[in-house]
């Protein structure tokens, strides 16, 4: 993983809680900034991600004890 500088724009309180945190967990600024992002990122694709629905249908008495010869003849 090849990591790129960039400049960030943020707010002092939040630079401040940010620093006061990685100094607590023992992390950098980078270590909190990246767990953030993809947090952030992996939680909007769970967002779009479609969700497969089962519909049930209730299809009356069950008939587990039935055989072959209940539906057919003999031929």
């Amino acid at each position: 993983m090849q990591l790129i500088r960039t400049t960030l724009r943020i707010k002092e309180n939040l630079k401040e809680a940010l620093e006061k945190r990685a100094l607590e967990e023992k992390k950098t600024l980078q270590d909190l900034f990246n767990a953030a992002i993809e947090k952030f990122i992996h939680e909007e694709a769970e967002k779009k991600a479609k969700r497969i629905i089962f519909r049930t249908h209730d299809l009356g008495e069950k008939l587990d004890n039935l055989r072959r010869k209940d539906y057919y003849s003999d031929l």
